[in-house]
């Protein structure tokens, strides 16, 4: 008890010890420090870097600029002691604006100010909405921008709506930080019609509209009744001829995998059946098969191709399946990141120009590039059943690989798994493929 007695006496003396005053005065000092020396401005397009030499003042907590924007935007950012510069931003168009800059004390009391002029150039929006290029597309439109800065922007795309307040009637966004901006939309119909498309940055700054007029490129579903398995060839290092057997590694990608009840056929990929049985499916052998994996398909006939889209193994009683079957949906077998090829086919036999290196530009075109997520956009595997009523919808309307347009026509398409969401896992599991585009 005396020993507990006696740490309640310390602690009050050392409590006492501070002294009245300390206790009851606010911290922070009440004088001003002194000014920064602006050392430098380096403009940009839609700012400027203002750099600074900080004053030898033990007073100063922090820096702070404000100025006013040329659209009547009042304007500040704070730097730390730490830094050097401060960013000015927010601006409309090209213009000069002073910047005033305070060094301020841990009292919050500002010093005074130090004046800096800035001249930004022309703002990222603007000069992505000036080089911005609109061309028609399958069923839509396609927008491509250069976005030197690498600035957060947002392309708004429309059709011409005279029922509308302003004439316009919104058919997508896209919202990106990409050097190159490059977007689409579809869903439009084959006749001719008024687009417009504008750009909008995180000052809520809009480009004007700039408008075109075309008929969207028609669309339609490659023929699957005329789809046949295609085999690639590998060069015999000894005569320089293609051979065609199970050491080419699209070939080998090709060999089926079975089990009791299974209906696994190559074929499957595309008889038009989607999310109604599992055991009837493409799978690849689980063992003697490496990643990445691919297999190639003859389309029959040559198209432009717009897109494909794919739907992994799975069954759903609402889908017409005999069972709710998601073992292999986010994990297992299912593809996590794939890419789509085509061959740069000119004659009537594939075998001479269907090479097993998949690198060979001369042979294959990178079409597209993709993964396929989540609802909420992740690639994390999940551990059982489908995750979520929102990935149930996902996988039901099937993942979508959008097309580069590669301006020729294109009959051998190889589909290539890059990553399968099951660790460890090298069989492939796929139970539909449609490809879209144009034979016209």
């Amino acid at each position: 008890m005396a020993g507990k007695f006696c740490f309640i006496t310390l602690v009050a003396a050392l409590f006492l010890s501070c002294g009245e005053d300390d206790v009851n005065t606010p911290h922070g000092s009440a004088q001003a420090p002194q000014k920064v020396t602006v050392d430098n401005i380096i403009n940009y397009e839609g700012m400027s870097v203002v750099y600074f030499s900080l004053p030898d003042d033990k007073n100063l907590k922090y820096v702070k600029a404000e100025w006013t924007t040329d659209d009547g935007v009042a304007m500040n950012t704070t730097a730390s002691f730490y830094t050097d510069s401060v960013v000015i931003q927010g601006f409309k168009d090209a213009c000069t604006a002073d910047v005033k800059i305070y060094s301020v004390s841990s009292g919050d009391v500002y010093s005074e100010p130090a004046t800096a002029q800035v001249s930004p150039k022309r703002p990222p929006y603007l000069t992505a909405s000036e080089n911005m290029v609109v061309s028609p597309y399958f069923l839509g439109l396609k927008i491509l921008a250069q976005n030197s800065t690498g600035a957060r922007l947002s392309i708004y795309m429309y059709r011409e709506n005279t029922k509308t307040p302003d004439g316009w009637e919104e058919i997508g966004q896209y919202h990106s930080s990409a050097t190159i901006l490059s977007c689409r939309v579809g869903k439009q119909d084959t006749v001719e019609t008024k687009f417009a498309v504008r750009i909008k940055d995180n000052f809520n700054h809009w480009s004007d509209y700039k408008t075109s007029t075309f008929t969207p490129m028609w669309e339609t579903e490659c023929d699957r009744l005329i789809f046949a398995e295609c085999q690639v060839h590998r060069i015999d290092p000894e005569s320089g001829e293609p051979v065609f057997d199970a050491e080419s590694t699209d070939w080998d990608g090709h060999q089926m995998h079975s089990w009791s009840g299974s209906n696994v056929a190559f074929n499957k990929l595309w008889d038009d059946e989607k999310m109604k049985s599992a055991a009837s499916c493409y799978h690849t052998k689980p063992s003697g098969t490496k990643l990445p994996q691919s297999f190639c398909i003859d389309l029959g006939k040559a198209y432009t191709l717009s897109r494909a889209m794919v739907w992994p193994r799975a069954s759903d009683t609402r889908m017409g399946g005999s069972g709710d079957d998601w073992q292999h949906v986010y994990k297992g077998g299912m593809p996590k990141h794939v890419r789509i090829y085509g061959a740069r086919y000119t004659g009537d036999d594939p075998k001479h120009n269907l090479p097993d290196d998949i690198s060979d530009p001369t042979g294959w075109i990178l079409l597209g590039d993709d993964y396929f997520r989540q609802a909420d956009g992740s690639v994390d595997p999940i551990t059982s059943g489908v995750g979520s009523e929102d990935n149930r919808l996902v996988l039901e309307a099937g993942f979508e690989v959008e097309f580069e347009d590669p301006g020729t026509k294109i009959r051998y398409v190889r589909f290539q798994t890059i990553e399968l969401y099951g660790a460890g896992t090298s069989a492939v599991m796929l139970s539909e493929i449609e490809f879209y585009g144009s034979d016209k």
